[in-house]
């Protein structure tokens, strides 16, 4: 996969930040409720616990959430070159951590694909992908930032993972983001 490094992607991952994910301030509005269900429960929701979530975590909820077939789907509706950042990765898994480049929409939305596939049929025999290129956190935009799709670490079949890895796999937790 030829994917492209950028002289500015520290200014693209800042204007994505800015697009894509709520401040503290907004999030605290967009959140109210939940985060005092949270207090209630002993579970304070801090500056400290919002710097250390996903960003996806800290997006605007209206955001959907889709599978990812749906997501897929909707970057192959695309063409050309796309950004893509991806976040927390383990370097002892995989290749890109904190990263943030350009590539094909076509080829990254295969390998994103694969790769999620081949580790879940990894992770089924006890073993690790030694060849992942990705963490399992990526969010992929076009350069106008009109819309973003991001890849989640989080599955909906949750209790499929053991028995059924790869139903788990298939209800990736993806979400679409237009502005």
């Amino acid at each position: 996969m030829h994917i492209n490094l950028l002289h500015n992607a520290k200014d693209i991952r800042k204007a994505f930040m800015n697009r894509f994910v709520l401040s503290w301030d907004e999030f605290q509005i967009q959140h109210k409720d939940w985060i005092a269900e949270k207090a209630k429960n002993n579970y304070p929701i801090t500056l400290d616990w919002y710097e250390k979530t996903f960003m996806w975590e800290r997006m605007n909820p209206k955001f959907p959430a889709v599978s990812m077939k749906d997501a897929i789907a909707f970057l192959k509706e695309h063409s050309g070159s796309v950004f893509f950042i991806t976040e927390r990765g383990n370097p002892a898994y995989c290749q890109l951590v904190d990263f943030t480049a350009e590539a094909d929409v076509h080829i990254l939305a295969d390998r994103i694909e694969q790769e999620w596939f081949d580790d879940y049929r990894l992770e089924a025999q006890n073993m690790y992908n030694p060849d992942a290129f990705f963490p399992t956190e990526v969010y992929v935009f076009d350069a106008s930032m009109k819309w973003c799709v991001v890849f989640t670490h989080e599955t909906t079949d949750w209790e499929a993972e053991i028995d059924n890895p790869m139903k788990a796999a298939e209800s990736r937790v993806c979400i679409i983001c237009k502005t």
